[in-house]
């Protein structure tokens, strides 16, 4: 495998629970109103996240804070 390559990996919803301290049902919502990664349906009843979906939504939750707390600190500063 390519060192620039990126493994994928697949984890299931209590380890994004983990990283994502929302409910099943929160995270079903938003998934339905396209502000959360989609599931991939692995088969039968077996539901995975990609890892680093989820990661990259954390992410633009983090970037989204800085870039307001930026904002607020400009208008505070007037």
């Amino acid at each position: 495998m390519d060192n620039n390559e990126s493994v994928k990996k697949f984890i299931v919803l209590p380890q994004v629970q983990k990283i994502v301290p929302y409910s099943a049902s929160h995270i079903w919502r938003l998934e339905k109103s396209g502000q959360f990664p989609k599931r991939i349906r692995l088969g039968g009843n077996r539901v995975a996240w990609l890892q680093s979906e989820i990661n990259g939504w954390v992410e633009s939750k983090l970037a989204a804070r800085t870039a307001h707390t930026t904002f607020d600190n400009g208008e505070n500063s007037k």
